[in-house]
């Protein structure tokens, strides 16, 4: 069989199934997205930094000194180059700069430190203010010199709202990869044996793929009209956003479907997604910044590709960033999906020879 008639298929399968693909891909977007307006203050704990020197003449040490200082109430690293700092801000690896002034030891100075934030970082931007009040106060109390802090927000100044329409995106994609798709195996699976009589099962499971990638963008177009209608300043259908949106899908639909196979499209293997669907929403960093809670929190985060695809998909939402500036992270999301595709190949490869 053609993958042009398995494509046919799929939407004359979905042409029979259309409440649920409508509450999917359009009701929950639309719930999600009018929901954001509800969201008003949140409260970080804990937030990763960089500590850079103003210029050439400010001491190695004064740098060292400042970042042990902050550590009462961050987690401070030193980037030696300012210019590093602030990318390392506009990629979320960190989510504040603090540039050293000189003369920080000496007591007849006036030391302004520069606290600077990125606006598009609600969760930060919105507690950066007590911070830099925390900061002051305990620089001053370290200090001889006379401190004092000044707070630059930098970039776009989002709202909350705004804020989490691309963390509304990432989970509805989840959402659909682990709930939808495992669905249409688990309901499908007494005709997969007829199908494999016309078509080889990965023929089958690609063209799912291809057409389910296809039907994700529409949530995409939902919150680029909801954003609009509401007067949010996101840009819903930047290339980013679209690229990391299709390679996380593609991802964990392969991821899915693997253990679908692997569980012969049980109720089994239809709970083990949600149960990973609830891990990657618990520990996928989507709302707050790594760091906010714990140490180890943080180091899991890192771990996992969906945190790095909301950071893509938030940062082409909101800021007017390039492309190239992710070009690694995204290089690294579509390895990522290359493994995913050859688990599911193997899964079907298996499944084939047993039964």
């Amino acid at each position: 069989m053609a993958l042009g008639s398995l494509l046919k298929k799929e939407l004359h399968w979905s042409r029979h199934n259309a409440v649920a693909l409508l509450l999917v891909l359009l009701l929950l977007p639309t719930v999600f997205a009018a929901t954001s307006v509800a969201f008003q203050h949140v409260i970080p704990r804990d937030a990763s930094v960089a500590v850079t020197p103003q210029n050439d003449s400010v001491a190695e040490d004064d740098v060292t000194f400042v970042k042990g200082a902050i550590t009462l109430f961050s987690d401070p690293a030193v980037i030696e180059d300012t210019d590093e700092a602030q990318r390392a801000l506009r990629r979320e690896e960190v989510y504040a700069v603090i540039q050293v002034p000189p003369d920080i030891t000496d007591p007849s100075a006036n030391a302004t430190f520069v606290l600077t934030v990125d606006g598009s970082i609600v969760p930060f931007t919105e507690a950066s203010t007590a911070i830099r009040n925390v900061m002051a106060f305990y620089l001053q109390r370290f200090l001889p010199a006379d401190v004092s802090v000044d707070r630059v927000v930098v970039g776009t100044s989002n709202t909350l709202a705004e804020y989490l329409v691309p963390i509304f995106l990432v989970s509805i994609t989840m959402l659909f990869a682990f709930t939808y798709v495992p669905y249409n195996l688990a309901n499908e699976a007494h005709v997969l044996d007829r199908l494999r009589v016309e078509a080889s099962l990965e023929s089958v499971l690609w063209a799912k793929l291809i057409y389910f990638s296809l039907l994700v963008l529409v949530p995409v177009g939902v919150f680029a009209g909801l954003s609009s209608l509401l007067g949010y300043a996101v840009t819903a259908f930047a290339p980013g956003t679209v690229i990391a949106i299709l390679l996380t899908f593609l991802t964990l639909a392969a991821v899915s479907m693997a253990i679908m196979v692997l569980t012969r499209f049980s109720t089994l293997g239809r709970f083990l997604n949600v149960v990973l669907f609830l891990g990657l929403l618990g520990f996928g960093g989507l709302a707050y910044p790594v760091g906010y809670f714990s140490p180890l929190r943080k180091v899991i985060v890192r771990l996992v590709p969906v945190h790095h695809a909301t950071i893509v998909v938030r940062s082409s939402m909101l800021k007017d960033v390039p492309l190239s500036l992710f070009g690694d992270v995204l290089l690294g999301l579509a390895g990522v999906t290359v493994l995913s595709l050859l688990v599911l190949k193997l899964s079907a490869v298996y499944y084939r020879r047993s039964v």
